[in-house]
Parts: C-alpha cells; structure tokens; sequence
C-alpha cells in the first residue's frame, strides 16, 4: 500500500526519553521523507506554543497540537481550534478547592499551573525541562482553554472525568498526569480534520506513537507503528512495533516498510 502522508508523535517518539533530543537517525529519515516528497506532520499533546523552534527546520507540513484540539498549517499558523467547556473549568477549579489537586490549563499563549505535587515533579523530571512557575488562574481566560492535565492516579482521574468534567475526556500516557481533552477531540479527529484541508487520502497515512493519546491514530491510520518504548496495550493495538526512540525506532521502521 503507498503511504505519502506521515504523521508523528513527539515525546517518546520523535524526541526520546532518555537523551531528551531527536536522534542523528531520526533527523536524517526525516531529511530523505521531505526529499522524497512524502508529507510529514506533527500529533502530539503539545502545546504549539510549547514546540522547540528547530522543528521548523524540518519542513513539516503541518502540526496537529492538544491531541487535535489545535491543527496548524506548515508556518504554525492555526486552521482549527477546539475549547474546553468553560463550565467543566469552573466545576474542576470548585473541585479543587475541596480537592487539592495538581492541574495545568493549556492556552495559546502558554502553560498555567496550580501547584506542585511529586506527580509534578516527576512528570518534568520524565521530560527531561524544568517545573514551571505557578500562574495565578484567575489571570487565565478560562473559555481559551484548550486542553488540561491532571497530574493524579488513574482512579482519581477516572473520577473526576465521569464526576466533575462531563464535557470532556481523558488519556493518559505516563503514569504521572494525564491529558483532558473535549469529548471527541483525539490524535485521529486532528488527522482527518489535516487530511480534508490538504486533501489528503487516510488510506495512505501511517503514524508513529507511544503512548495512550496515540492509539486512536495508530488504529486509524493505514500503518500505525509504535515505539519500542510504548506500554503492551499500545504495542498491541499496532500494525508493527519498532524500536525505542533512542535506538533508531523511527528509521528501522521505515527501512522495514521500504520507505527509505
């Protein structure tokens, strides 16, 4: 099957966990796709903001940011933009009064955050960056929020999703936090939302991820690969499992589809 479009995940897939940079081998299959005339995209949980700015050096069509709650064309200039329900912020701000939790509001100007929990600091620790500065949140417009992360276990987000945010939705992708989206906002919306912009066909599109925000793009996709250092659940839900991201998981995969 001819793939021409290619969509990539960035933490623990275009960027690795252990040396927190894109490989040697990553940049140069990056290099031949553009070369070749492949299509090349960003899906990722990232605030656009929150990009490094080498990556537009790599001449990437487009960038799909907040789990698709943001698509962007090639000069990171937005074509679409999904907000949480302001009310969901508001129950979540009364919850944690009650409740005192550790959260972070996602806006196009930046990051916001509460406080600083241990899930916090390991969660910054894991990336490899700096814990961020607390934001007063009653500076923050809460109808521009575009996507949340709440940094607590499994159960309590569980809870606070059914509970609390009936507007929105959940996945998680490190043990530390996970990522809060509205209802029917995932990598794989961002992909066909990218795909009827640039006319492009779902049946040519493969994608690489490793964590749980990534499995509707890897089931969706033509070809879903998953990194080496994705959990069982990922890896079982995906057309081929490379390496890790350290250890070339990028190119392997596509030398093992013949696509450079």
């Amino acid at each position: 099957m001819p793939i021409e479009s290619i969509f990539f995940d960035f933490d623990g897939t275009l960027q690795g966990f252990e040396n927190h940079t894109i490989s040697d081998s990553t940049r140069e299959a990056l290099h031949l796709l553009k070369l070749n005339n492949y299509k090349i995209y960003i899906a990722t949980g990232r605030n656009l903001v929150d990009m490094p700015n080498e990556l537009k050096a790599f001449g990437f069509d487009g960038y799909i940011n907040n789990n698709g709650g943001r698509c962007s064309d090639a000069d990171m200039q937005p074509f679409f933009t999904k907000y949480i329900a302001e009310e969901d912020i508001k129950a979540l701000l009364t919850y944690v009064h009650q409740n005192p939790i550790a959260f972070s509001l996602m806006t196009e100007k930046g990051f916001a955050i509460n406080r600083v929990n241990d899930y916090v600091q390991k969660a910054y620790q894991y990336f490899g960056m700096n814990v961020p500065e607390l934001i007063d949140l009653n500076i923050v417009a809460l109808d521009q929020v575009m996507q949340m992360n709440l940094f607590v276990d499994e159960e309590t987000e569980q809870y606070i999703v059914k509970q609390v945010l009936r507007n929105s939705e959940s996945s998680r992708w490190m043990p530390y936090f996970a990522d809060v989206n509205p209802k029917g906002i995932h990598k794989m919306k961002g992909i066909e939302r990218m795909a009827k912009q640039y006319h492009l066909y779902l049946s040519k599109t493969m994608c690489f991820g490793d964590g749980g925000n990534d499995t509707t793009m890897l089931k969706g996709c033509a070809i879903g690969v998953a990194m080496g250092n994705a959990n069982d659940e990922v890896k079982a839900i995906a057309d081929y499992v490379t390496t890790s991201a350290d250890a070339d998981g990028i190119w392997n995969a596509l030398k093992y589809y013949e696509i450079i």
